[in-house]
């Protein structure tokens, strides 16, 4: 189920405002975090531009955001949470595998 209008909105409003702060303007040319919207995902990412010749930018992803419907539950934190609080790749490794 791909995300609503009001959903895409709300999306674009938050990542939007955390990519511009995340990134001081002084680095901007060597480091840009930016997000794309997939159906019922969202994938924020950051780019560096590649060390040889004719540096192109090379994107890594950072966390994807699933949307599942049936769930009822919000696609990113709330306004009170900050995506700084998202758990490490390290945590989330250790949380998925305790679950197991």
């Amino acid at each position: 189920m791909a995300l609503s209008q009001v959903q895409k909105v709300q999306v674009d409003r938050l990542l939007t405002a955390y990519c511009t702060k995340r990134v001081p303007p002084a680095v901007r040319s060597q480091v840009r975090v930016g997000y794309r919207i997939e159906g019922n995902a969202v994938t924020l990412y950051e780019e560096r531009p590649t060390f040889q010749p004719p540096h192109d930018w090379q994107e890594m992803v950072v966390a994807k955001f699933t949307y599942v419907g049936t769930q009822r539950e919000p696609l990113l934190p709330t306004p009170r949470s900050s995506l700084a609080q998202l758990p490490s790749a390290a945590s989330r490794l250790e949380l998925r595998q305790a679950a197991r």
